[in-house]
């Protein structure tokens, strides 16, 4: 039995200032829509420092002791396991410099869950604001979280 397969690694990360929290509004075809920034993975690169440099790449603002809170694991149109390592950031510095990715902008929590999100990104937003969640699976039919 094989115990390897290929796996995509990517990240996301929550950033909060009191009651605001970042938002990038994606202007990607593929998943367009308001989610938090992040992206992949590097070869030979710890998730820490991914997460770090995917937040300084998409919002020129350096995350400083970014937690991880959960995961979301699903996969890809090749059938490839794509991992997503949720983070929460509280401190930074910086000034805050949109990107290709899209816009940037501050909302609440409550203009977060009314706002156009990207697709199935409301699944997720449970892993960051239940201390009870920390996965996220889609698989198939199976949207759960743990």
């Amino acid at each position: 039995m094989n115990r390897t397969e290929p796996v995509t690694l990517t990240n996301m990360c929550m950033i909060k200032n009191k009651d605001k929290i970042l938002v990038l509004n994606r202007n990607d075809p593929v998943w367009p829509g308001i989610t938090f920034p992040g992206g992949h993975v590097e070869a030979h690169e710890s998730f820490h420092d991914s997460v770090v440099r995917e937040i300084k790449e998409e919002t020129g603002l350096t995350i400083k002791n970014p937690r991880l809170v959960g995961v979301k694991q699903f996969y890809d149109n090749n059938q490839h396991r794509y991992l997503v390592f949720f983070y929460i950031a509280t401190e930074y510095t910086g000034k805050l410099q949109a990107s290709s990715e899209g816009e940037l902008t501050w909302l609440t929590k409550e203009e977060l869950l009314y706002s156009p999100l990207a697709y199935n990104f409301d699944h997720d937003l449970p892993v960051y604001f239940d201390k009870n969640i920390s996965e996220h699976l889609l698989d198939g039919e199976r949207d759960e979280l743990f």
